[in-house]
């Protein structure tokens, strides 16, 4: 299990430096543009990130938590107070998503995808009003192919109910194999758990 998991990260790092070489930038330079559009997205969105989650789990207008593992998340809406458990199987929809490099740039229209419509995009496929899910606690739920399911989608989990709405800014890093790969970020509008069970 362990040579398969070695392989499978092996994989994942050739493929970010083969996408790297072909972009004729490093992969340092990569993350470190990645950064800078995130930072520049946040400032142009006038979002204020705060590094303690709020006390009583209220967010202000446009706050954002930054977690230890570098994803950003905005609370629209707690859910209720049904929690996930280990091995719940966890529905997800979204309102839609954006390329934070695109939208860092001044294109806020580009590559803005509502979740109604379906659509082929950065390897994944969008299916009109179709959930995403996975297994909470199994990390190979977590990412498959042509699909934005992705690890950032599972943080969140532990302060928030059934029925929560979440806004995220998503480092590659936690994001899907596709994003990963590319190293893109992604700001998903209304990420919606829609049921545990």
């Amino acid at each position: 299990m362990k040579k398969g998991a070695l392989g499978v990260v092996w994989f994942i790092l050739i493929s970010c430096i083969f996408s790297a070489c072909n972009n004729g930038k490093s992969l340092q330079e990569l993350l470190q543009e990645e950064q800078k559009a995130i930072d520049r997205f946040i400032g142009e969105n006038n979002f204020v990130v705060v590094k303690n989650y709020p006390s009583d789990g209220v967010f202000k207008e446009k706050e954002y938590y930054r977690t230890t593992e570098g994803l950003f998340f905005h609370v629209v809406d707690s859910g209720n107070g049904n929690r996930a458990q280990l091995l719940d199987d966890i529905s997800v929809r979204f309102d839609s998503f954006q390329f934070v490099k695109d939208a860092a740039s001044g294109d806020t229209t580009k590559y803005y995808y509502p979740y109604t419509s379906t659509y082929f995009s950065s390897g994944y496929l969008i299916p009109s009003g179709q959930p995403y899910s996975f297994v909470y606690g199994i990390g190979q739920t977590y990412s498959s192919s042509y699909s934005p399911v992705c690890q950032a989608w599972v943080i969140p989990l532990p302060y928030v109910g059934e029925d929560a709405v979440v806004d995220m800014i998503i480092p590659s890093s936690l994001g899907s194999s596709t994003d990963l790969n590319n190293v893109t970020p992604i700001f998903y509008k209304n990420l919606h758990y829609t049921r545990f069970n």
